[in-house]
């Protein structure tokens, strides 16, 4: 079954992009990337669009990469994740992101990318790169240390160990935690918060935080893909990603 991501245009100025596929918990695949970035591009293009918020389902936000997309990026020369989180990182407008249930892989990565994140409090969140012989990708191995301190970074990228909202407000990767199935609630109450101050001056802030660290996530983004390329040939990630799905069916 296909993930589907759909854009709703509000009349206030604020368009919503909502990944959804509860069944197999929202992962992600290559046709989602390129929906989502097609979704960013209206968002952008859009002069009423003043803001941004990216969600899940109501018990899920995103698992991340579909692990059978890892198989084929053996042949790929690039990764279509990667391909969406640097426009994401790029998007010139105010992002506010809304998780529920699970925000595992990619969907951490897509919470660092954003500019204001809300999570409901029984939200799990986990980066299991390593559990599966690969390695991070969006950026998280220079922005995670630097937002968490290595410590903690360690702990989260290289023992792939689950963290609650609680652990990713006070670490920096959540504005704010809310009761559960609010998360959406509160990303809604920031953009109204936004859409009262002037727009230009809002942009133009943005853009001057953006440009801070543009040329060091840039090339963490490059060192990232590479290296995950890397490790989607290897036969020891090939060999872990046939062991998750032969255990998963029972073989």
């Amino acid at each position: 079954m296909a993930t589907r991501i759909t854009s709703t245009r509000r009349e206030d100025g604020i368009q919503v992009l909502k990944i959804s596929c509860p069944e197999r918990r929202n992962i992600l695949d290559e046709a989602s990337y390129e929906l989502l970035i097609e979704g960013l591009e209206a968002a952008e293009a859009d002069e009423g669009i003043k803001v941004l918020i990216i969600t899940g389902t109501e018990n899920c936000f995103t698992a991340g990469n579909d692990l059978a997309n890892y198989r084929a990026l053996a042949q790929a020369d690039r990764v279509p994740a990667i391909t969406f989180l640097r426009r994401l990182h790029a998007f010139p407008k105010p992002v506010i992101a809304a998780a529920e249930g699970i925000a595992m892989g990619l969907g951490i990565s897509m919470l660092l990318h954003s500019d204001f994140a809300y999570a409901g409090n029984a939200t799990r969140f986990q980066l299991p790169f390593t559990n599966f012989a690969l390695t991070p990708l969006g950026g998280t191995t220079w922005l995670l240390p630097r937002l968490a301190g290595g410590k903690a970074a360690s702990q989260m990228l290289l023992l792939g160990q689950p963290f609650s909202a609680r652990q990713a407000c006070d670490i920096g990767l959540l504005t704010d935690t809310a009761p559960d199935g609010r998360a959406l609630e509160q990303a809604f109450d920031c953009a109204a918060r936004l859409l009262a101050k002037p727009v230009d001056a809002l942009l133009a802030t943005k853009a001057l935080m953006s440009a801070a660290d543009a040329e060091a996530i840039g090339e963490a983004l490059n060192r990232e893909e590479q290296a995950l390329l890397a490790r989607c040939r290897s036969s020891e990630a090939q060999g872990a990603i046939d062991a998750f799905f032969a255990t998963r069916h029972g073989r």
